[in-house]
């Protein structure tokens, strides 16, 4: 494996970092250790992940506990990194929304929409004029499996997550020459508290772990703009590619449809 703190730098600073694929992040980066910023709401756990990695892997585990649909998030974090070199950027935070678009809360659309597309957005904006100075750098955008097509009942949260891919892979081709490497990561259902909405998946053969995203992550990073986790996920995508789109949609609606079929029965 590459030295890959060496390649980008030694601080990481990862979004979502308090459970789910963000901790595998944590995780894993501290490992190959890297000195991490830890950003999430959830206070007590972040602060209980950063004293387990500084113990286990020797290195220093920052805390930002902020909220990335607030207005002025950039303040506080800009406040607490500043004068550390930040190599690695992993847009993880995310956050989803399954029913009809015409029911669902508004309020609770548009903080998903900052949260999954503002913010990354202005993170990468902030961290990467800093890599252009240093002539090194890396950044992961958190896509999706839903971010190859439209998904009806999920149709918002499928298009923040195009945004996600379509950004990730334009910043690619652009950075390049700067020797900066980016990446869209595309993972599909995968072992986290989000797809336990619906415990009829839980024991599928389709679920990928965090460890599989991070791993695929890591080896995808500088060798592609893009890459979509799993092998029955890729298939599932460009199969989807050989599909007119009215089909396509169609399929797509009546898979999520039963989804949200079955959440509804199991509230």
């Amino acid at each position: 494996m590459k030295n890959y703190k060496d390649k980008y730098g030694p601080w990481a600073l990862i979004t979502g970092a308090s459970s789910g694929i963000g901790e595998e992040f944590a995780r894993k980066l501290a490992s190959l250790k890297f000195n991490l910023f830890l950003i999430a709401r959830r206070k007590n756990l972040l602060e209980n992940l950063a004293a387990e990695l500084e113990s286990e892997f020797s290195i220093k585990a920052i805390v930002i506990c902020v909220d990335l649909s607030d207005d002025n998030f950039l303040e506080e974090i800009k406040n607490k990194t500043a004068g550390n070199e930040i190599g690695l950027l992993i847009n993880n935070a995310g956050l989803g929304s399954v029913g009809e678009f015409a029911v669902l809360n508004p309020d609770d659309e548009i903080k998903m929409i900052k949260v999954n597309c503002l913010a990354p957005a202005i993170l990468t904006h902030h961290f990467i004029n800093k890599m252009l100075e240093r002539k090194k750098g890396g950044i992961i955008f958190l896509g999706s499996l839903l971010s190859f097509q439209p998904t009806p009942f999920s149709a918002s949260y499928s298009a923040t997550k195009a945004f996600n891919s379509f950004l990730g892979d334009a910043l690619w081709y652009e950075m390049k020459k700067h020797n900066i490497d980016v990446l869209s990561l595309n993972p599909g259902g995968t072992d986290t508290g989000f797809i336990r909405l619906s415990g009829k998946f839980n024991n599928s053969s389709l679920i990928r772990t965090t460890e599989n995203v991070v791993e695929t992550a890591l080896k995808a990073i500088g060798r592609k703009p893009s890459v979509i986790d799993g092998l029955i996920n890729k298939i599932l995508v460009f199969g989807g590619r050989l599909l007119p789109r009215k089909t396509l949609i169609n399929l797509s609606g009546l898979i999520s449809g039963k989804l949200h079929e079955h959440r509804e029965n199991n509230k």
